[in-house]
């Protein structure tokens, strides 16, 4: 595969990347094996105990027909490993070389094509044959050395007991490791395959047996799958608001044609943020800029996970499966990545995580982006990031050095959209943050975990997360570009390892700010109520209206953020476990009060339910994937 399928000046500029190849696919194929044989060391383990307990007569077991049933089935169960091995081996090839990909969804087709056409097909274009009389040579040589290993006559077992327990934790270790591997956190699984910028040279180290799983799980998920039809889809838009709408007429946009970048930041929820004071600033550097810009406090996010989230922001999909599903290759009209690339703009997607993860880097190319940077590409460039790296990325400082640097080159008629990942568990980073502990208000530490080093590493990886992104705004402000450039931030999702614990602070406890800088010079016709409730539903829309002209475009009731309300219907948040408007929240039949007109905080106070909101929860659902 390295020699038919990686270009010759990739491999002669990437050493690195192919002795990992080998390296992580050594690894790969062991964490399989590892697997594969476990059954074979569970009997070992038994006849360990038989074998001490038997001790005086440890012929009688060895010499009987315990000894020639395992023998047949050892035997009959490598045979099977092999066989899966070597046709999965060969299978991966000519898989790769119809479809430039390792194995995936798309797999499992087959079963709706002309499947006696398709094995016609291989019969006639794959050396079968071949393939055969190697299978059937190794399994025999397999069955050979497994039957040679039993019958190796070994002097008795004389070890002491605890000699044997000592063997064997060292051998339960070895196991684990290989099974897991010698890191800190489960390697290359389907979310973080992903080392190298060449998609070959990743889809290349992947054991196919994992990778065919990996696949099949998807499919698994995808037959739950559910649609609606055309006019179910006219009827909950004449019931509630249209899906299709323009943008306003902006002169501004067209005339200074801004460039744009939205920040994605992990669990960057409001509970901590609601306990920001002068003695614990968990914001850092970030302060003095929800002070001075727009912020609204009363926002949810679409979801409580980061893929469904983006998936809901960035492709308007409410199947957070969708960049692995058998809809990948799909490219989807009317995402906020069309509607940038047909005004002209270029997008670019930086994320200081894996680019496997979720197949997102993929997927983002599908779309159209234009530049996909992720922690391989910044390690690249910044390799002391490399110290910084967990299971889940980098630190966030070297993803907003890169965005810093591209604005700086290209200030006009560019999109970034980045995900950031340092507040992200197991929150190991050595973050330089100062937290007065002894201060921490009581009310936050019963939302924090009990254990004491783990609410300090929470609370500095939440404000680190939040200073490197002030000290962006900082360093940006202070550039020649900051009156060039619209920047606009929110919350994945709330925050990590906190507790729900209180039912009356429900919408609270799941909600993310949203941040806006605009330069003063196109600050034109905005309305600023920094009490009005919104959701990421509102992003785009907002963006829209502040940087292109008049576009046409696809929301789920999403509005201006800084327009006057025009409709009320569409004055609404939507989060997958409730809904808020402006009276009150709504967690399926029933409906409470908020606290006062500035919070997200509710009371115990149930709303009487009007006609339109008993109906508008079950339509919600279905347009968000309830149906």
């Amino acid at each position: 595969m390295q020699i038919n399928f990686i270009p010759h000046k990739i491999m002669e500029n990437n050493f690195n990347d192919i002795f990992k190849m080998y390296f992580y696919g050594i690894y790969h194929d062991i964490r399989f094996l590892s697997v594969a044989f476990l059954p074979l060391l569970f009997c070992g383990f038994i006849a360990l105990i038989f074998s001490h307990l038997n001790y005086k007569k440890p012929v009688i077991l060895m010499g009987g027909g315990v000894y020639k049933l395992y023998g047949i089935i050892s035997s009959i169960y490598i045979v099977f490993i092999a066989y899966i091995s070597i046709t999965f081996s060969f299978a991966k090839y000519y898989y790769y070389e119809l479809y430039n990909d390792k194995f995936n969804v798309f797999l499992f087709s087959v079963k709706n094509d002309n499947t006696s056409t398709i094995l016609d097909i291989i019969y006639n274009d794959y050396p079968i044959l071949k393939i055969l009389i190697l299978i059937i040579s190794i399994s025999l040589f397999c069955v050979f050395l497994n039957l040679k290993i039993i019958r190796y006559k070994n002097t008795t077992n004389s070890y002491k007991i605890y000699i044997l327990l000592i063997l064997n934790t060292i051998l339960i270790f070895m196991y684990i490791l290989a099974l897991r591997g010698p890191f800190k956190h489960v390697a290359l699984n389907v979310q973080n395959y992903s080392f190298s910028e060449f998609k070959v040279i990743n889809d290349i180290m992947v054991n196919p047996i994992m990778a065919f799983s990996w696949a099949y799980k998807q499919h698994k998920e995808e037959e739950k799958l559910k649609y609606i039809n055309k006019e179910q889809a006219l009827l909950i838009q004449n019931q509630l608001f249209p899906c299709i709408y323009t943008s306003k007429e902006n002169i501004f946009a067209s005339k200074y044609n801004p460039s744009v970048f939205l920040n994605i930041m992990e669990s960057f929820g409001l509970e901590i943020y609601h306990f920001n004071n002068e003695t614990n600033n968990f914001l850092g550097s970030l302060k003095h800029h929800f002070e001075e810009d727009f912020i609204f406090e009363r926002f949810l996010p679409a979801s409580n996970g980061t893929i469904p989230t983006i998936a809901n922001l960035l492709f308007i999909s409410p199947f957070s499966n969708i960049s692995t599903s058998k809809f990948q290759t799909i490219k989807l009209p009317l995402t906020p990545i069309e509607i940038y690339k047909k005004a002209g703009y270029k997008v670019i997607f930086i994320s200081a995580g894996n680019g496997s993860w979720q197949n997102i880097k993929a997927y983002l190319k599908t779309q159209g982006v234009d530049e996909i940077i992720d922690e391989n590409t910044l390690i690249k460039e910044y390799p002391e990031a490399k110290t910084t790296q967990n299971g889940y990325g980098i630190a966030d400082e070297y993803l907003y050095k890169k965005v810093l640097e591209i604005l700086q080159n290209h200030p006009q008629k560019t999109l970034i959209i980045s995900l950031t990942i340092s507040n992200h568990p197991p929150f190991n980073l050595d973050y330089n943050i100062n937290i007065n502990f002894n201060k921490i208000p009581k009310e936050l530490l019963k939302l924090l975990p009990f254990n004491q080093d783990k609410q300090i590493r929470i609370l500095k990886a939440y404000t680190y997360a939040n200073d490197e992104f002030g000290k962006f705004l900082d360093k940006f402000k202070n550039s020649n570009i900051k009156n060039q450039v619209i920047i606009a931030a929110t919350g994945d999702h709330r925050t990590r390892d906190l507790k729900i614990t209180r039912t009356d602070i429900k919408a609270f406890s799941l909600g993310v700010p949203f941040y806006i800088y605009i330069p003063k010079k196109m600050q034109f016709d905005v309305y600023y109520d920094k009490y009005r409730v919104g959701s990421h539903k509102d992003i785009f829309p907002t963006l829209y209206n502040l940087s292109l002209n008049k576009v046409k475009y696809l929301s789920l009731g999403g509005r201006d953020m800084l327009s006057k309300p025009l409709n009320q219907k569409l004055e609404f948040a939507i989060n997958d476990n409730l809904w808020i408007d402006n009276n009150g929240v709504y967690i399926e039949s029933k409906g409470f009060s908020f606290k006062d007109q500035k919070t997200l905080i509710n009371t115990d106070k149930e709303i009487n339910l009007n006609n339109f909101q008993k109906t508008f929860i079950n339509y919600i659902k279905i347009t968000t994937g309830g149906n």
